[in-house]
């Protein structure tokens, strides 16, 4: 039944390809934080994040009875999304401790199914590698916000694109695998 998942390999591609895109632009125009449209951008990117994993829980409906949480956790990205695209001003005061927040529950969440995926896929370390990623770039900013803060655009754009990368790859093995 597991192997049945592998089918939907592109739409990690995609999310990777969107991450690479997201951090190229927040490199190139340096966002500072007081301005609202690193928010904007933030949010724009977790609401496709979310259609992409909504899509993959309907495509996994009938091979997965764990659907309904793939179908919840897209619903959390579009709301939260959202309210970084229609709320900016208020969005951006909660800006870093959400980030931090949001990539320490990713982080957990890929280093608990890299473990599940060690009879699947030969390199089920790299998505070890995204988790552990995740939760130290969670931590640069739970250990120094003002550092963050001023960093913040660099931050984000090279996390962006060491994920992108690492999404693009990992998905490549997916497809490997089912194909």
């Amino acid at each position: 039944m597991e192997m049945r998942l592998f089918k939907n390999w592109w739409l990690m591609t995609l999310k990777g390809v969107l991450a690479i895109g997201f951090g190229i632009v927040v490199l190139v125009r340096q966002y500072p934080l007081i301005k609202s449209s690193l928010a904007v951008s933030f949010g724009i990117l977790v609401m496709a994040s979310g259609l992409m994993i909504i899509t993959g829980a309907f495509l996994h409906k009938k091979d997965s009875p764990r659907w309904t949480w793939w179908l919840v956790e897209g619903i959390l990205d579009i709301l939260i999304g959202a309210f970084f695209v229609f709320k900016p001003e208020l969005a951006k005061a909660f800006f870093l401790i959400f980030l931090a927040f949001w990539a320490c529950v990713i982080g957990i969440i890929q280093i608990l199914t890299s473990f599940r995926m060690i009879n699947y896929m030969e390199r089920w370390w790299m998505m070890l590698l995204t988790g552990v990623f995740s939760i130290l770039f969670a931590v640069l900013i739970f250990i120094n916000p003002f550092y963050a803060k001023y960093n913040l655009g660099s931050i984000i754009g090279l996390a962006c694109i060491i994920l992108g990368l690492i999404m693009v790859f990992l998905s490549r093995t997916l497809r490997d695998i089912y194909l």
